[in-house]
């Protein structure tokens, strides 16, 4: 792990990051639920927080409008190779770059969206905190952030399957739902709260 979290990169990333992200379930439909159904109408400029190779901008993609904006950021430079180079064949096209997720080089208000899945447990507790500052501060009051992360397990056949796993990282913010706190704490109000599966969760939060 670097110090701003985990690098995806050579044989942990690309194409082997992706079909090992399916067999744990993180398929097209996973994203497709993930981004949900109330994308507004209108075009609007999108941002998602360590992208990996792409599958949450490709949802976003797909149901936005065609004239708006979707950038992906990822330190690594594998996983952002693999998501440019699958990027074609959407309505929107998506972008991607190579970013820190806490250290955002884009101005104050300027996005209508930000999500981010999977990716905050990767990091340092330090680096997710000032990545959900950013993420308040890169946002426009009104603007939406979608924050899915695996969490404390609800019964299920999934949970059951993971619990023995998932319980040594018990003290972590994605466990405990520390989030919600983190959030709030920085004018991102809680809308939607959701199981995707038996441990993989979804919220949307809104800017004041």
């Amino acid at each position: 792990m670097s110090r701003k979290g985990n690098e995806f990169k050579g044989i942990a990333g690309g194409a082997n990051y992706k079909r090992g992200a399916i067999i744990m379930g993180f398929t097209e439909k996973f994203y497709d639920r993930a981004i949900g159904e109330n994308i507004p109408s209108e075009p609007i400029v999108a941002l998602d927080l360590g992208c990996g190779p792409g599958a949450l901008s490709y949802a976003l993609a797909k149901k936005a409008q065609p004239s708006s904006t979707i950038i992906g950021i990822d330190i690594s430079n594998d996983q952002l190779n693999y998501a440019r180079a699958h990027a074609d064949g959407f309505p929107c096209k998506p972008q991607f770059i190579k970013c820190s997720m806490d250290e955002l080089n884009f101005p104050d208000q300027s996005f209508d969206l930000v999500m981010t899945s999977m990716a905050l447990h990767e990091t340092p507790p330090e680096v997710r905190r000032k990545a959900i500052k950013e993420a308040a501060r890169v946002l426009k009051p009104g603007g939406l952030f979608i924050l899915v992360d695996w969490s404390r397990p609800k019964f299920g056949l999934f949970g059951i399957l993971w619990f023995p796993f998932l319980l040594t990282k018990s003290g972590r913010d994605n466990w405990n739902n520390t989030y919600k706190t983190l959030c709030e704490d920085e004018d991102l109000m809680l809308e939607e709260d959701q199981y995707l599966t038996s441990a993989y969760r979804r919220q949307v939060f809104r800017k004041k």
